[in-house]
């Protein structure tokens, strides 16, 4: 293997320059998002890996990547280049919370973003909550997303499990209706550490109803002899080549 490169089943990944290598996050949300609609943006896309993903599962889609970060944008650059889909990906160097997509809005918005947990539970200070945490979280990746998204549009992340709950209100306050959700753990006496979450762009005014906690399924992503699950096999198969 090169060194700094991680292969794929239809493409490698370098990672050993900018602020986001591969990681097991940024692959499952890669693999788990709907992967639907004509134009997709990938914010926070450092070294690109789930533009590269999305690009993979959707045949027809424009991907958009954007970092803040000058290195990930220009590891990104290449690896965009070294893929079979170069002509469909496209990446920028701008900060998500400044960003405005050049037409109209995009289908899908898919991201592994950086987090810290306030600890805030109330509404009222949510809001105040996601200006405290820098240029980017789950709370703002949500907060900018109605003025991003097309008409029934969606945003799919993967967040630590705890920020559900608030994650989800937040998104109904915004008019953002949580579509899909999937809690995720180690093995199966693990605890759940991850929750992976996509909303859709209400456009009914309410007519949805979010998904509850006690709905939501789970991934158990190793048996307990460290051998990956039926479930985990079929959501990354196409992609590890270990799979």
């Amino acid at each position: 293997m090169k060194a700094g490169k991680f292969h794929f089943k239809q493409f490698s990944v370098g990672h050993g320059h900018g602020s986001m290598k591969v990681g097991v996050d940024g692959v499952m949300v890669g693999a788990w998002s709907s992967a639907s609609g004509k134009r997709i943006l990938d914010a926070g896309t450092g070294c690109g890996l789930i533009a590269l993903m999305l690009a993979q599962r959707n045949h027809a889609a424009e991907i958009l990547g954007i970092d803040i970060d000058s290195a990930s944008v220009d590891e990104a650059q290449c690896n965009f280049k070294d893929s079979p889909w170069s002509d469909r990906l496209q990446v920028r160097q701008e900060s998500y919370v400044d960003f405005s997509p050049e037409g109209y809005g995009f289908d899908l918005i898919v991201s592994n973003p950086p987090y810290f947990d306030s600890g805030v539970t109330d509404l009222t200070t949510t809001r105040i909550a996601a200006r405290h945490q820098g240029e980017f979280s789950p709370y703002v990746l949500l907060e900018r997303s109605p003025k991003l998204l097309a008409d029934g549009g969606r945003v799919a992340m993967i967040v630590p499990s705890e920020f559900f709950d608030k994650l989800r209100d937040w998104g109904i306050s915004l008019g953002l209706v949580l579509v899909r959700a999937m809690f995720v753990r180690n093995h199966p006496e693990a605890s759940v550490k991850r929750v992976l979450m996509e909303f859709s762009k209400d456009v009914d005014e309410g007519c949805h109803v979010s998904v509850k906690r006690e709905e939501v399924p789970m991934l158990t992503m190793f048996q307990d002899e460290g051998i990956p699950t039926d479930d985990y096999r079929n959501l990354c198969g196409d992609f590890y080549l270990k799979f």
